[in-house]
């Protein structure tokens, strides 16, 4: 499969950032000074005089501080509507970041959220990315909106909990003219070298909503590498002292007419500058809402995103394979404890190693280890084990990558080794392109039939063949239509004793017009087990550039194992005022008798860290629902008045009150 390679708002991998400078480099002059737009180096301003973070840019707390401006298509290099001009500037403690971007229709900037670290989709944006190590590998994310609402992602991956992820200061406003921000940054929250000077890599971009498009300081996406702006002569400081983070959580309630008493503990801390340890002991997974798959037809096991806190923290190390991990955390169900110790070694080596116990019955351990060999290539190699009374399943996985310009050639091997289903093996060797509006892959696949990784996701196995498709997308500035996008995807799959596999063909196109429609048309023929299915696609969405009130509306319709097949799907979003979200699904499937789903969720914001959150889920004729106050997403005392399970298939009663409640002891220096 295709390694991500693009930048999009909606969805920001951190390994999605291999940025492209469109201009040669040009070195830049005296602190204050405007930088050139052919430049891609500014230099480091250290602030003896930190501004007030107020969301007023004020000319005299800047006025020494370089400062650049311009924006471009981050996909194509070519020129948008908007512009902005930009100040970065440090000291020991804090990255210091301003942004003054004009709008000739400020009554149209978005700007629905107010918290710190929540999504901020559909919102207008600015985003500062950061890599301390200059590596073009590690870019730590941070999205501001214009009421000062932010989003963090590290480097890693972290759990939504304050205390261990750290939390950036930030405060804007919205003029008659533009929308400004004024931002300060701790260099703790990030991954940091050893102490020195040194040049770091960065970029600035900027999202509307309106126009639906990212742009950017510099262009992005291409795979040259080599041009990312560089943040020049930096004093990078030590890393901070260690401290043990304590998270012990008790819940008690009843629940099924019994009373429920439970306590557990999450704890982390730093081992080395680039190395941290996080770890559980009887982890609560019961009173975390999981994500629900839709109804939709496939001749293969799906897998719903992982939403647990002790896996989404430092979960971006553990990456073996973009399309047939042999670890994905959903398998681990539940366990006594666990441990995890994930980071870096060096400059350009990432380590993960995660192990869980239920102590009677299953141990697991997983070990990812990743080096950047030079700018243009990397490797990495993962193990997993799972080991039960009786059973035993062993996998491996290793993977090379090699990108030149937009190019980039991979190759993926893995092998697994189980007591019951024997031995197994996967290759698959590719190439793929990415460059501006253009995109794809083309790989060979061989899967034995016996190739079961046990901890990892490999549902298609028994086959060798080829598979790639083609992307091609456009921002249009002066059309009715004012983004495009088509894709080709084909692949030809045989059996080992020779024979059809799977043969499938899909082509889809979208549409979204300046008007707020958005309509997307697609056709799949798929040929599996004997079957030759084909299914039509076609889906409306208004507004599209509305992330809180929408519709949407989808149907499929054709012939899948010989029968008829029909799908039909509406959804919408809907903010009725400031502080309440409404979100419904209601999905009906028409194929082997009648099918249908429906879930309605809603959040009501109290206060910056208070909400009122529910979900109901109707399956067929079984149905269940929640209801939860909760006090979170800021330091101190957590706690969640739940009644009802979240995850049950049937509505059952229960109330359950939780309390976690944050501990630290300091360890010294490194």
């Amino acid at each position: 499969m295709q390694p991500s390679t693009g930048y999009k708002h909606r969805v920001r991998p951190l390994a999605a950032f291999l940025l492209l400078a469109v201009l040669p480099a040009v070195s830049v002059g005296q602190s204050g000074a405007k930088i050139d737009q052919g430049s891609n180096k500014v230099p480091g301003y250290l602030m003896a005089n930190p501004p007030k973070i107020d969301g007023i840019v004020d000319p005299t707390e800047w006025k020494d501080v370089p400062h650049f401006e311009g924006l471009v298509d981050a996909n194509s290099g070519g020129a948008v509507p908007l512009t902005g001009t930009f100040y970065l500037a440090y000291d020991s403690k804090y990255i210091y970041f301003a942004a003054q971007m004009p709008d000739d229709n400020p009554k149209e900037i978005k700007a629905m959220e107010y918290r710190t670290n929540v999504s901020l989709d559909g919102n207008d944006d600015v985003a500062l990315i950061i890599d301390p190590f200059g590596n073009v590998q590690d870019f730590n994310v941070f999205q501001i909106n214009p009421r000062g609402a932010t989003n963090s992602q590290i480097v890693g991956g972290r759990a939504a909990k304050i205390e261990w992820m750290g939390s950036i200061l930030a405060k804007s406003r919205i003029t008659d003219t533009a929308w400004e921000t004024e931002v300060r940054i701790p260099w703790a929250i990030m991954k940091l070298p050893q102490s020195g000077t040194r040049d770091v890599r960065f970029d600035v971009f900027r999202f509307s909503p309106r126009f639906g498009r990212d742009t950017s300081w510099k262009q992005i996406n291409g795979g040259h590498v080599q041009d990312t702006p560089y943040w020049t002569n930096v004093q990078t400081p030590p890393a901070p002292p260690r401290v043990l983070e304590f998270l012990p959580y008790n819940y008690s309630g009843t629940a099924g007419g019994k009373a429920v008493s439970n306590m557990g503990l999450d704890l982390k801390t730093s081992l080395t500058d680039g190395l941290d340890f996080a770890g559980t002991i009887n982890p609560d997974f019961r009173n975390i809402e999981n994500q629900v798959l839709s109804l939709d037809f496939s001749y293969f096991e799906r897998l719903a995103g992982e939403s647990r806190p002790f896996f989404l923290e430092g979960g971006q190390y553990f990456h073996t394979s973009n399309d047939a991990p042999i670890f994905a955390s959903q398998r681990i169900s539940s366990f006594d404890a666990g441990e995890k110790v994930y980071g870096k070694l060096g400059p350009r080596t990432d380590l993960a190693v995660l192990n869980t116990s239920d102590f009677t019955h299953q141990n697991n351990l997983v070990l990812d280890a990743f080096n950047q060999i030079s700018t243009h290539s990397s490797v990495r190699a993962a193990i997993a084990d799972m080991s039960t009374p009786g059973l035993n399943n062993d996998a491996y996985h290793w993977e090379y990558r090699n990108a030149r310009g937009p190019w980039a050639f991979y190759y993926q091997n893995a092998a697994t080794a189980d007591t019951a289903e024997g031995k197994g093996v996967r290759h698959n060797p590719g190439i793929s392109y990415g460059d501006g509006n253009y995109g794809g892959y083309f790989e060979y696949s061989s899967v034995t039939s016996r190739f079961d990784p046990r901890l990892g996701f490999a549902p298609q196995t028994g086959f060798h063949g080829l598979g790639g498709d083609v992307d091609i997308s456009h921002n249009l500035l002066h059309s009715q239509i004012q983004k495009e996008e088509y894709n080709f995807f084909y692949k030809s799959w045989e059996n080992f004793g020779g024979g059809n596999y799977l043969t499938s063909l899909q082509v889809s196109s979208d549409h979204a017009f300046r008007g707020g429609t958005d309509i997307g048309l697609g056709y799949g023929t798929t040929e599996f087990d004997g079957f030759k299915d084909h299914l039509y696609n076609v889906a409306v969405t208004r507004p599209w550039n509305d992330n809180y009130r929408q519709w949407s509306l989808n149907s499929n319709f054709g012939k899948v194992e010989a029968a008829d097949y029909k799908s039909a799907g509406l959804n919408f979003l809907y903010r009725p005022k400031q502080m309440l979200q409404v979100i419904s699904t209601y999905q009906v499937v028409k194929h082997a008798g009648t099918h249908q789903q429906a879930i309605l969720s809603a959040n009501y914001d109290l206060g910056s860290d208070r909400s009122i959150s529910g979900r109901a889920v109707l399956q067929d004729h079984d149905w269940n629902a929640y209801l939860a106050y909760k006090r979170s997403g800021n330091a101190g005392l957590e706690y969640f008045l739940i009644l009802g399970d979240p995850n049950a298939t049937k509505f059952r009663m229960s109330l359950i009150l939780k309390v976690t409640f944050p501990l630290q002891m300091f360890l010294g220096k490194h």
